[in-house]
């Protein structure tokens, strides 16, 4: 456990030296509140909270379902591993792709949405129920009780890796992906794993952009069998949320429901390419419909 904490923290350490040595953090709007102040708030909130979930249902095991303990410890690395990352993915696909069509579980998502600028900081900037209800938060201390913590390291430090580079504004995938050689290889990797060109999709707004598609964590490949994948090969023209789609207070956006802003909230800068009242006809042919905290329904064309 301790092993693979130090290799998270390391790996966010080797991504933020890169994001500051390239200038990311020098950009207009980045280390205010909203943006990287409240994601960094965020991170800590994960911490805390996905240390007290673990803890408590490793008691709950313990508890209520003693003689299961180590029942899997029999069981190969090798295959532990692989089944353990996609039934925990799979399930993380499902439940991020209804946190964008229905309202409640949005309200809960939605501030990994708000910021416009892509850092490693917005891989973990989330409201803290998100934490609790998201599977994986179940479904690693299972792992561990079942007497397979080798598989649950090495599938942290491989979503890990793959959540801090999918997030990253380093687009480093963007020259492979056009360059003649390294093409087909590329053609096959960004149908397996998120890369920066498919998740920057999810967060993008404009014409690369497409918040109900690119739903995978660490792997792709579900957006594929399920055809929500999008491969644009381009930079987005911006991120976060739509025209007119509201934004709280950061505090409220993290620890909602017991943060509540008595203020109206922040509105974004006009985008023309979002309808605010679309019509049952509009809905049904977007090519992606953001619902807000109040069940409203935005559609982006």
């Amino acid at each position: 456990m301790l092993g693979s904490a130090l290799i998270a923290f390391a790996l966010i350490a080797v991504f933020a030296a890169l994001e500051v040595a390239f200038g990311l953090y020098r950009r207009p709007g980045v280390l205010t509140m909203r943006e990287l102040g409240a994601s960094l708030v965020s991170l800590g909130n994960f911490l805390l909270v996905r240390g007290a979930s673990f803890a408590a249902l490793i008691w709950a095991f313990k508890a209520l379902w003693p003689r299961s303990e180590g029942a899997l410890a029999g069981v190969s690395f090798w295959l532990a591993f692989p089944i353990y990352v996609l039934v925990d993915e799979y399930a993380v696909y499902w439940f991020h792709r209804k946190s964008h069509e229905w309202p409640w579980l949005w309200r809960i998502h939605k501030p990994h949405h708000v910021p416009r600028n892509m850092n490693i900081g917005v891989g973990y900037r989330q409201n803290w129920l998100w934490h609790v209800l998201v599977p994986g938060a179940w479904l690693g201390p299972a792992v561990i009780w079942l007497g397979q913590p080798g598989a649950y390291a090495a599938g942290l430090a491989f979503r890990t890796l793959m959540v801090l580079m999918e997030h990253c504004d380093l687009r480093w995938d963007l020259p492979l992906q056009r360059n003649r050689f390294t093409r087909p290889f590329m053609w096959v990797i960004e149908r397996v794993i998120s890369l920066p060109d498919t998740h920057h999709v999810h967060h993008g707004v404009g014409r690369y952009g497409n918040a109900m598609k690119n739903y995978g964590v660490a792997l792709i490949c579900f957006d594929v069998i399920h055809g929500t994948l999008m491969i644009p090969h381009a930079r987005q023209e911006g991120f976060g949320l739509p025209d007119d789609a509201p934004v709280e207070p950061w505090a409220e956006q993290l620890f909602w429901p017991f943060v509540r802003s008595a203020r109206s909230p922040k509105v974004a800068a006009h985008r023309p390419s979002i309808e605010h009242t679309p019509p049952a006809a509009a809905l049904a042919a977007a090519k992606a419909v953001i619902y807000t905290a109040d069940g409203r329904a935005v559609v982006v064309r």
